[in-house]
């Protein structure tokens, strides 16, 4: 095996590719394996390997359970003027989440803001790709979804709250602005990676079982928990988005007795031209961005950057040959050949049946 934090890099298609194949073996169609596999290498290249193709390992097993269905399709429930609702019939998030999108687009340009809420809906993987879909479109957007729990709330020690992550996106002449991050002091698929590289993390974002602060990532998995970012501040945002993305969606929050599993999201798309209009609306961002880039760092050596810089770098970086770590590679490769030789058997069987 790799050491667990050497990197392979890997082209682009070729990596598509295997992350398709490993979803078809476990019975999605073709055009749903693509668009699941295309958001995994898209946060991939953007330096999030926790949101990476690391997840293979897990969709399989949410398959394998139940949990995901693999050739589900989302529908539109309900529609109230700029409200809509989708049902992603537990189906893959990323799969419903595209589909919301579209919707969501459609009706803030009609109305001038819109919002969807997204029901029996699986893990939608890395939120920032969403937003970015709209503010393409020179729409703004926030999005913001709860999860299952595994955040303790300010002063406590029991896991209650997901990880609750929020994002936005900013439309801007010469790159959107791109806010996505955690209400949790970090996603858990960041804390899995540091757990499978064994390395320690800082203290201030795991406590164990007995509510001690922790560097060490393994007491998360032997029933400690994460805290919120900020104090009181993070627990307040995640408490919200837990409230609203899980009451507003019908997946209820975390805490409560009738939360099962999944994500309730929530999208909301606003067109500027209907505010101020477009043309100050454009303005008025250029500006201060130009004004916060202008500004002078501490570090000469780190300039400051904009959110959403960082993932464009990245991307910039792996545009021909895609980071990943050696061992996640390994797996993947590993996990797909033993889903074809168990596809193969199968098959096999019931040709001599």
């Amino acid at each position: 095996m790799a050491n667990l934090t050497q990197s392979v890099h890997i082209k682009r298609e070729e990596l598509l590719a295997k992350a398709s194949k490993v979803l078809t073996l476990i019975g999605t169609p073709d055009d749903l394996a693509l668009s699941v596999a295309e958001s995994l290498v898209k946060a991939q290249e953007r330096g999030h390997t926790s949101h990476g193709i690391m997840r293979l390992t897990e969709y399989v097993e949410f398959v394998k359970t139940g949990q995901v269905v693999p050739s589900a399709l989302p529908r539109l429930t309900s529609e109230r003027g700029a409200v809509i609702n989708v049902d992603g019939q537990w189906g893959w998030g990323q799969v419903a989440c595209k589909f919301a999108v579209d919707l969501v687009v459609e009706r803030a340009l009609k109305f001038g803001i819109a919002s969807v809420a997204i029901n029996s809906c699986n893990h939608i993987g890395r939120l920032g790709e969403y937003v970015e879909m709209v503010s393409e479109r020179s729409l703004v957007a926030l999005m913001f979804c709860n999860s299952g729990p595994n955040v303790a709330a300010f002063g406590g020690k029991t896991r209650l709250f997901g990880t609750n992550p929020f994002a936005a996106a900013i439309p801007s002449i010469g790159g959107d602005i791109v806010i996505d991050f955690a209400t949790a002091g970090t996603a858990e698929g960041k804390l899995r990676v540091a757990h499978s590289n064994g390395d320690q993390v800082p203290i201030g974002l795991v406590i164990t079982k007995d509510g001690e602060p922790t560097s060490d990532p393994g007491a998360f998995y032997e029933g400690g928990a994460l805290i919120p970012f900020g104090g009181h501040k993070g627990y307040c945002l995640s408490l919200l988005i837990d409230l609203l993305g899980g009451a507003l969606s019908g997946i209820h929050p975390a805490m409560n007795s009738s939360y099962n599993l999944g994500n309730g999201t929530v999208l909301i798309a606003m067109d500027p031209d209907f505010f101020t209009g477009r043309e100050k609306f454009n303005q008025d961002v250029s500006e201060a961005k130009k004004r916060i880039k202008e500004s002078p760092a501490i570090d000469l050596d780190s300039p400051i950057l904009l959110p959403g810089e960082v993932e464009e770098n990245a991307k910039r970086k792996n545009q021909e040959l895609v980071e990943i770590p050696a061992k996640n590679w390994e797996l993947i490769m590993e996990l797909e050949k033993s889903l074809a030789l168990n596809l193969s058997v199968r098959e096999s069987r019931k040709q001599n049946c």
